[in-house]
């Protein structure tokens, strides 16, 4: 009797040790999940803000203009650096602003460069630069217009100290949706020309994210999170639309392809009807894809660029 006793007590032992093994096992599987799932997001965060720098290949001179090399300080110390192309010190400047993975010459299909060289030919003087991560500038990370204000603030510092007082600015895709976030800061600015840029940028993470991404739409929350914590990037401040309601006076000329399929063109629309300025203006080309509408036509382009400043600047 006794030996079966010890026997059933050492089963209801096994038994017992097994039950609290198995109730591990949920656990051991939602902690393994859970790093995954923060480990995935971290990955996916910093692939966000990751730029491969491409090289500069052509200056002003291959387009047959005169220019400087300059170099001014972003506002929170980094190094940049850029072109000025010089009309006169009485003229408006035009500062024009790259998109993500691109720099000063060009940016994705847009050749800044080129158009930079049609403007010329009105009298504006132009600052061509590179934000920070990108070309020649320092910095390492992208941060779809967050941290790059501070860039076209500087940019803005270096045109004022030129003596220079009226000042236009022309972005693409990230350049143009830093340009508006800046704008809602920056008086200097009288006149933005928003080329393929986003009305917010929750909205086109949520809508493309899982077309452009391996990822369920649940990681979103999480990449957000790890954005913020990692690189200090509040995704969620990203809304040139809300900076261009605080500025009713701020003339916007909004450029959108109707075959973007970056940024949709409903965007467009949200920017301009977001604008009280009577001087504000939206132009769809839609047979243009993401920051495609000067290579599809490119005299039109700049009759509407013209045309735009000659109001809101002269």
């Amino acid at each position: 009797m006794r030996y079966k006793s010890a026997l059933m007590d050492k089963k209801v032992g096994v038994t017992r040790r097994s039950r609290k093994r198995l109730l591990w096992i949920p656990f051991g599987i939602t902690v393994a999940a859970v790093g995954a799932a923060v480990g995935m997001s971290s990955y996916a965060a910093a692939s966000m803000t990751t730029v491969e720098r491409v090289p500069i290949e052509k200056t002003p001179a291959d387009r047959g203009l005169r220019y400087s090399d300059v170099s001014f300080p972003s506002r929170d110390g980094l190094r940049l650096r850029g072109w000025w192309l010089e009309a006169s010190n009485s003229s408006p400047c035009v500062v024009m602003v790259h998109g993500e993975k691109g720099h000063r010459a060009e940016s994705g299909a847009m050749k800044i460069l080129d158009l930079a060289r049609d403007i010329t030919g009105y009298g504006y003087n132009i600052l061509m630069f590179d934000l920070r991560g990108h070309g020649e500038s320092e910095g390492k990370r992208a941060s779809a217009g967050y941290h790059e204000t501070k860039d076209l603030l500087g940019a803005i510092d270096y045109v004022k100290q030129r003596g220079i007082h009226k000042i236009g600015v022309i972005g693409f895709s990230m350049g143009a949706a830093t340009a508006l976030l800046t704008a809602a800061n920056c008086k200097e600015i009288d006149a933005v020309v928003a080329d393929s840029s986003f009305a917010d940028l929750a909205d086109v993470v949520e809508s493309e994210f899982s077309k452009r991404s391996s990822l369920p739409k649940f990681f979103v929350p999480l990449i957000r999170f790890m954005a913020r914590s990692m690189y200090g990037i509040d995704l969620s401040r990203l809304k040139p639309a809300d900076a261009v309601r605080q500025l009713p006076a701020l003339p916007i000329l909004v450029i959108h392809g109707g075959q973007d399929e970056t940024i949709p063109v409903k965007h467009a629309g949200v920017l301009v009807s977001s604008s009280s300025s009577p001087h504000s203006k939206l132009w769809i080309v839609p047979e243009a894809q993401h920051v495609g509408c000067y290579h599809a036509r490119p005299g039109e382009y700049v009759s509407q660029v013209i045309s735009f400043f000659q109001k809101v600047l002269c």
